[in-house]
């Protein structure tokens, strides 16, 4: 059975006789073959009056604020090559879903001339040449801890993607279905897992995002995007929330730490939690300094989970300790008011650090009753744990496999730290085990390390999707292995900031990759509307 939640309950649909796709996305992949079909014409590529043109999607992995330059490169690139015009999806984990929200914060701008102009806006923001507003970012961390849901996402979200993005976009995901609807843009689609299922290594755990729903693609449930957070029982809406801006989905779709303690670094706790109790005891000037080396402590905290569980609840019981003698003595009045109240955020983001408690979110599917039993687990649950899909596989390949999806041709850009591959031989095995489509890949030996070749074509048969992959860094764009490795080593994944230099060449190695293979992508896209012809 699949399933849907409209604003009241939960509408449940045959699955023996229609897929889960919603009437959103129906809609919009429908009035995107229109611009599609055009776009082949205007490249010379005829597509039968009575054929449907091959859907083609673009996926771009995880890898911080590496993949979010990789990203938007590629896709300047594409678009001064008048293909991104015949992109159905774009899918994005981690990194890359920073890129593409931000895209889609704008109207139009697959053209050229927008996402240059936006590309060049990306940059001063990276490069911090407007000041960050560290007093905005306090008040969203203030207004979701005084709340009565919150997590570490929270934290991380307007503390660490603020820093890194240099804006808090408060746009919703659900704003995006107009450009979608008429056709204009590629249908979007994030992707995350659900923290606790995720240790099963099995499909259930994955979770997508869209404009019009987000859910479980395993289970074929879903629940208007706009209402997720919203508190649900027996597939009854019980209270409705507000709908979560996209810096906050930023924060969870790019969340890899979440899934795991670090361990090292035990000075810097000490250090950190010295300043910070001595501060919280002076008063509220302590605000900006106390964010600053409690969001260093999630980035760099490396000691066992027992130790970090012991010290942050002890710190959390020494907040609660000065909160209680201000309030006893009713003296929590005027300033001491914001310093009760500032205070009991830091001891309510302590608490988190101690639980490391993530992505916390109400269970659109908790009680539901007409379910199977495999998915007993999740329906038991009240609450759900969101974090970053690149914890499972730094790619959202499963979430361009459902059958109505029906796609011809994938195009995957995979700005990984390490394997460049893993991407695809993860996704292999599971599509051998779960019984999905999905090409052999065969790697050569002397490939697998440092890729020789900026592009990696895969053969799909029957329902098989066709795959070109492109790997970041390869000795055929950046001259030689030693340089790769250079780069890797320049560009890691918990690097936060670039100069205006390293931008440039990340934009320009991104976009060589697909200048390099143009070719190749246009002969591939004709091989797929040939085969869609004879259909």
């Amino acid at each position: 059975m699949a399933f849907v939640v409209s604003k009241e309950k939960l509408h449940i649909v045959d699955g023996s006789t229609r897929t889960s796709e919603s009437e959103g996305e129906t809609q919009s992949v429908k009035a995107r073959k229109k611009k599609v079909k055009n776009a082949f014409l205007c490249l010379g590529i005829h597509v039968m009056e009575n054929s449907n043109p091959p859907v083609i999607a673009v996926l771009g992995s995880g890898g911080g604020l590496r993949a979010m330059v990789g990203l938007q490169g590629t896709l300047s690139k594409l678009s001064e090559l008048n293909l991104l015009d015949v992109v159905t999806y774009i899918a994005s984990t981690s990194g890359s879903t920073w890129c593409m929200s931000f895209l889609y914060s704008n109207e139009n701008w697959t053209e050229f001339s927008c996402i240059k102009n936006l590309e060049n806006q990306l940059c001063k923001q990276i490069k911090n040449e407007t000041k960050r507003n560290w007093g905005e970012s306090w008040k969203m961390i203030k207004e979701r801890f005084v709340g009565e849901m919150y997590s570490l996402t929270d934290f991380w979200a307007y503390a660490v993607i603020f820093q890194i993005t240099n804006t808090i976009n408060k746009g919703k995901l659900s704003d995006h279905k107009v450009g979608c609807e008429n056709g204009t843009l590629p249908y979007p689609i994030y992707s995350a897992v659900e923290k606790e299922t995720l240790k099963y290594k099995n499909l259930g755990s994955w979770f997508e995002f869209t404009p019009h729903l987000s859910g479980f693609p395993a289970y074929k449930s879903y629940v208007k995007s706009e209402l997720l957070g919203s508190k649900f029982e027996g597939g009854c809406l019980l209270e409705e929330q507000a709908e979560r801006d996209l810096t906050y989905l930023e924060g969870l779709w790019g969340s890899a730490i979440g899934d795991t303690v670090p361990n090292h670094l035990h000075s810097l706790l000490h250090d950190a939690l010295k300043d910070f109790m001595s501060a919280l005891y002076k008063g509220v000037s302590y605000l900006c300094e106390t964010c600053q080396k409690i969001k260093e402590i999630v980035l760099h905290l490396k000691i066992t989970e027992e130790e970090m569980k012991k010290v942050w609840i002890i710190t959390a019981s020494k907040i609660e300790e000065v909160l209680q003698s201000k309030q006893g003595t009713g003296r929590c009045i005027g300033a001491i008011a914001g310093f009760c109240e500032n205070a009991t955020v830091i001891k309510n983001i302590v608490s988190c650090i101690a639980q490391w408690k993530w992505g916390t979110t109400n269970n659109f599917l908790y009680q539901w009753k007409n379910k199977s039993a495999e998915e007993c687990e999740i329906l038991s649950k009240e609450h759900i744990s969101l974090i970053d899909a690149g914890l499972d596989i730094n790619a959202p390949y499963l979430l361009m496999l459902p059958p109505h999806r029906k796609v011809d041709l994938i195009l995957s850009f995979d700005f990984s730290q390490g394997d460049p591959f893993l991407t695809l031989t993860q996704t292999a095995e599971y599509c051998k085990e779960y019984k999905l489509p999905f090409p052999e890949i065969n790697i050569e030996d002397n490939d697998k390390d440092i890729p020789s070749k900026s592009c990696y074509s895969f053969e799909g048969h029957g329902n098989e999707p066709h795959i070109m992959h492109f790997p970041q860094f390869n000795t055929e764009t950046c001259e030689d292995a030693e340089k790769v490795n250079e780069l890797r080593k320049k560009y890691g994944t918990f690097v936060v900031s670039y100069e205006e230099s390293q931008l440039k060449d990340l934009l320009n190695i991104a976009k060589k990759n697909v200048e390099n293979n143009k070719d190749q992508i246009f002969e591939k896209i004709k091989q797929c509307v040939k085969q869609c012809n004879l259909t």
